[in-house]
């Protein structure tokens, strides 16, 4: 049965639909939801109060949480000086996933979000897949595309 996936986040829409393009899922871009239960999984960008609503909801957090919870997280993080930020993935009662990204002296912000982002475009598809799969998230699901054998083929999964 395929599996429907609402995601709230534009800016990775293809990504995900790249990564799913050979697994059983269907990747739907959406301005709002409406209603939770249509989706098997819905992905949103900075609603940390809003994934507290459903058991279906997974929230893209642009910071390490609970560091910088709100709309400017990452503007907050650039402008307090911090060395080290990231992105969470969380459902209503647990971080999925974390990942760091350094912030050196000399990082503009723009070089920053696009880190941010590329980030996102890494780990948000194989967050996905397990959480779709009820399998527990492994750092390690990042660097098993196929690719890894015989070079890379620009799917994003090693670099």
């Amino acid at each position: 049965m395929t599996k429907k996936v609402a995601l709230c986040y534009p800016v990775i829409f293809e990504s995900v639909k790249d990564y799913f393009a050979s697994k059983d899922a269907e990747i739907i871009l959406i301005d709002t939801i409406h209603k939770y239960s249509d989706y098997d999984l819905v992905v949103v960008y900075d609603e940390y109060d809003l994934v507290q609503k459903s058991d279906n909801i997974i929230n893209i957090q642009p910071s390490l949480l609970p560091a910088y919870k709100g709309k400017n997280a990452i503007l907050s993080a650039f402008n307090d000086g911090v060395k080290v930020s990231g992105i969470s993935i969380h459902s209503k009662d647990k971080i999925i996933s974390q990942y760091p990204v350094l912030i050196g002296v000399d990082t503009h912000i723009a070089d920053f979000i696009s880190e941010m982002q590329a980030v996102e475009k890494k780990l948000l598809p194989v967050v996905i897949d397990a959480v779709l799969n009820d399998r527990v998230f492994d750092f390690s699901d990042l660097f098993s595309h196929s690719c890894h054998a015989g070079g890379c083929s620009g799917c994003g999964g090693c670099h």
